[in-house]
């Protein structure tokens, strides 16, 4: 901030040049009456008849008595304006949070340090999981944070470096042009390893970490190209679990292209209605009679082909259209499993995204109702990363759920951090093994040990517990010893469409059934229902 200095305005200038004249007529009066006093007062004060001089003398005395008065007040405006401008300028180029530089600020620092001709490295950092202290503790606690990030970066960064905060959580650094890019490397260790430490906020110690983005670049590169490379490298760097810093290649712009491209395939798709309901079979152990099914989503992509949910999912999150793609694929399914037997649930998945929505169980019930598919025959799997967010919120949201006759299941159990606490304070209907457990079960004594532990608790809590992921006869004898309750997987059959349920169940399939999987492709009428649908909404 030291470097950036402000320009003078019009009318600092026309003050500067008041000021000057009014100065120099002041000297030219006090040199005039000095020249002349010795010879003109003595006559002047003894001739009766010179009152004209005496006159002329008295207007000089004046004219330098106002020149100077004058002066005084011309200096005392000129430095309040001038100090005044300084203030502006330091508001108009300071973040006031944490007293940094700021955006404005670091992008005229950008395109100086691109002209110069010399190699410069520009390192983006953004916070980790930032808005979950501004929940959790208040905006205060956040702005203290920040401060203290601000802090770090003081201390941390070379001496001459341009440290600025963007807005937000997001900060930059502009390293000297004399620092190599193992330098700035170091650098960057440095500031995550600083912001990584336990803070004490409030009484309240808090964990956060930072993951940034490094890019070094030259006069040949705009400052606009230079942060958005930066920008690319940090969200490289959250993709690698955070915590960490990334360094800009080409590769990473030409994945951005890419996911760019796909998100918005995903977001044409829901609008299409390319994204439908596959049902995956869950079976009793005890009396290997079929009692439900999993619904995963599909992509049925035009150019893409038929994509499973790692395909898309991770991107739909991020870009926030899990919510839009969830509900189109539950209501699909509801429509479709609705005439089924009335002893078959229909088990979906909620996103930890999704939980977030404080309206999520209105719209729910709301799609309940639109369908007409039995609440009492719905479950809803969530995660224990969903509990852990917002815990309040989770228990009210559940219970509502609950209140209708919706079941809740706790997914992937024994892969994040659900306590016992957490499993009696919200009133779970299920719990459900992950499969990466299960798939080591016959291989791995510790795999075995925590199945026999999660069983038994399940047990204790008089709760079903399903497997996930079985695939052989051995393991399905292996769990149903354990204490398993029930399970899915290939063992029992793959995701279908609903038109393949109703050959296995004995049902002719339905209009809303039409998808067979020996035909893996989206049915145009669906496609046209939605293209219509859309442009209903345009022009609405």
């Amino acid at each position: 901030m030291s470097r950036l200095r402000g320009r003078h305005t019009p009318g600092t200038v026309g003050l500067a040049s008041s000021q000057a004249i009014t100065t120099c007529a002041t000297l030219v009066a006090t040199a005039m009456f000095v020249a002349v006093a010795g010879d003109v007062l003595p006559a002047a004060w003894s001739s009766s008849q010179s009152s004209t001089l005496s006159i002329a003398l008295l207007l000089n005395v004046a004219i330098i008595l106002f020149g100077y008065s004058r002066s005084k007040d011309l200096k005392k405006a000129l430095n309040a304006q001038q100090e005044a401008q300084a203030l502006a300028h330091r508001t108009a180029y300071t973040d006031h949070t944490t007293g940094l530089a700021n955006r404005r600020a670091l992008m005229d620092e950008l395109v100086k340090a691109s002209s110069l001709g010399r190699t410069h490295s520009l390192l983006l950092l953004d916070l980790d999981y930032f808005k979950k202290v501004n929940d959790l503790h208040g905006h205060m606690a956040g702005d203290e944070l920040l401060r203290m990030v601000a802090n770090v970066l003081r201390a941390t960064t070379p001496e001459g470096s341009c440290c600025a905060r963007l807005g937000g959580d997001e900060f930059a650094v502009l390293v000297p042009s004399e620092l190599s890019d193992a330098d700035a490397n170091l650098v960057a260790e440095f500031i995550t390893g600083e912001i990584a430490q336990p803070l004490t906020i409030s009484a309240n110690i808090l964990q956060v970490s930072a993951s940034i983005g490094i890019v070094t670049f030259d006069k040949s590169m705009s400052a606009e190209d230079a942060l958005r490379r930066a920008d690319i490298a940090m969200y490289a760097a959250k993709r690698a679990g955070r915590n960490c810093y990334a360094r800009f290649d080409t590769a990473m712009e030409t994945q951005l292209q890419s996911r760019t491209a796909l998100e918005n395939e995903i977001r044409s798709g829901i609008e299409r209605g390319e994204f439908l309901p596959y049902f995956q079979p869950q079976i009793d152990l005890q009396s290997s009679e079929l009692i439900g099914f999993e619904v995963l989503a599909r992509w049925h992509s035009e150019k893409r082909g038929v994509l499973e949910p790692a395909g898309f999912l991770e991107i739909a999150e991020a870009c926030g259209l899990i919510g839009a793609l969830s509900m189109n694929v539950m209501r699909s399914a509801l429509e479709q499993a609705r005439d089924w037997p009335g002893h078959l649930k229909i088990a979906v998945n909620i996103s930890p995204i999704q939980f977030r929505d404080r309206h999520l169980s209105e719209r729910i019930l709301k799609l309940l109702t639109e369908t007409g598919f039995p609440a009492a025959r719905l479950e809803l799997e969530i995660t224990e990363t969903a509990i852990l967010e917002d815990r309040e919120l989770a228990l009210a949201t559940v219970q509502s759920l609950k209140n209708v006759g919706i079941s809740i299941s706790l997914d992937d159990f024994g892969t994040g951090y659900a306590s016992l606490s957490q499993l009696q304070a919200l009133p779970f209907d299920r719990i459900k093994i992950d499969r990466s457990f299960v798939g080591t079960l016959l291989s791995n004594d510790q795999s075995e040990a925590i199945v026999s532990t999660i069983a038994g608790l399940a047990k204790a809590l008089h709760l079903p517990l399903t497997a996930e992921g079985v695939e052989t006869h051995a393991t399905m004898e292996r769990l149903r010893h354990l204490g398993c309750s029930d399970a899915q997987g290939w063992l029992f059959g793959k995701a279908m469409p609903a038109a393949d349920v109703c050959r296995r169940l004995g049902l002719a399939a339905g209009p809303r059934d039409g998808v067979g999987a020996e035909a893996e492709t989206v049915s145009r009428e669906r496609r046209d229902h939605f293209r219509r649908s859309s442009a209903e909404r345009r022009c609405a």
